[in-house]
């Protein structure tokens, strides 16, 4: 069967027979057939439009949905990989803060080896200073005990004069 039109339709016409068909009657048919297919055919393009309209936006939704998903997939990789540089780098900055405590440490520990050398070097002086200050010290009573010695052995000077003239 073709496809017939609501004109089509009307404007059919029939060959006529002895008792046959009303003529008016089949007239009015026909017109309220033309009419019905019309509207059908009506409905039938505003659905396909609808349709198209609804497979469009679909498509549209569908690609959306897909770049959501792909924008997600991309969010999260990159999340990801930021948390791993960030616990990497985290990981980096403590071996770094470890290696120069131990560095700092050593020098500390260094630096107080070289204090307790001094201190030792400087009490060894001391003591050195400390004895020859006491020799010193023992050399100048020793010198005090026979000044006062001579001076208690010495003859005033008139003395030695007249021991001299006589």
């Amino acid at each position: 069967m073709q496809d017939l039109t609501p004109l089509e339709i009307q404007k059919q016409t029939f060959s006529r027979a002895i008792k046959g068909y009303n003529h008016d009657e089949v007239r009015a048919y026909l017109h309220l057939v033309a009419e019905e297919i019309e509207r059908l055919l009506r409905e039938n393009d505003r659905l396909s439009r609808e349709a198209a309209m609804l497979r469009e936006d679909l498509e549209d939704h569908s690609n959306r949905e897909r770049i959501l998903k792909d924008t997600l997939l991309s969010a999260q990789k990159v999340a990801e990989d930021l948390t791993a540089n960030a616990r990497k780098e985290a990981e980096l900055i403590v071996k770094d803060a470890e290696l120069l405590s131990e560095r700092v440490i050593g020098q500390a520990m260094q630096r107080v080896g070289d204090l307790e050398r001094s201190i030792t070097d400087l009490k060894i002086e001391r003591r050195a200073v400390r004895n020859k200050l006491q020799i010193t010290l023992d050399a100048v009573q020793q010198m005090v005990v026979m000044d006062a010695e001579q001076e208690a052995n010495e003859e005033p000077l008139t003395a030695l004069f007249r021991a001299r003239n006589a």
